[in-house]
């Protein structure tokens, strides 16, 4: 878990400095183009490097954080029991996706390599611009594998929701509190 965590910060710290980064070079851009009336050709790239980048990293972060859309109009109608079964099963096909588009990046990274291809302004290497593809969907498949072991765990924030926890927990102290005569 300690790792887990380390991760975790690693992961938002150059997400988010990656995401400043690209607000700060977009912002020159526009800077060198309107007011000084001489665009930049590599902004545009740059600018789309770190954001594609900020964005491929934040895939993990959002799903860790339970932050997708989800559609649960069935799954709430399910039992504890089968909301085990459900959210461990949903969670290793989404680690086996993940793993497999993690795999399928590196062959195409190769590819690239091989190839010697660069970006057209400035020159990088495509296949480090494509290096986010095999980290993120790695971070992704570990984050669902994680999440489908609290679904088989029967993580009750993981099965219900933070908020259905929170209330629930909100429910009871404010029974507890009648029962003691506190707040009346």
């Amino acid at each position: 878990m300690k790792i887990l965590k380390k991760l975790d910060i690693l992961e938002e710290g150059v997400a988010g400095v990656l995401f400043v980064g690209g607000v700060a070079v977009s912002i020159y851009g526009v800077f060198t183009r309107y007011v000084l009336n001489s665009p930049q050709a590599w902004i545009t790239e740059i600018f789309e490097f770190m954001l594609v980048w900020s964005i491929f990293l934040g895939f993990g972060m959002a799903l860790k954080d339970n932050r997708h859309i989800q559609v649960e109009l069935l799954f709430d109608k399910l039992s504890f029991k089968f909301k085990r079964v459900v959210g461990c099963i949903s969670n290793l096909i989404g680690a086996g996706f993940a793993l497999f588009l993690a795999y399928s990046s590196v062959e195409l990274i190769t590819l690239t390599k091989v190839q010697a291809t660069k970006t057209i302004d400035v020159g990088l290497p495509m296949w480090m611009t494509l290096l986010v593809l095999p980290i993120s969907m790695f971070l992704l498949g570990i984050y669902f594998l994680f999440k489908s072991y609290k679904a088989a765990k029967g993580d009750k924030k993981e099965l219900t929701g933070e908020l259905e926890v929170l209330a629930r927990e909100m429910k009871e102290l404010s029974e507890e509190n009648k029962k003691k005569g506190v707040g009346a």
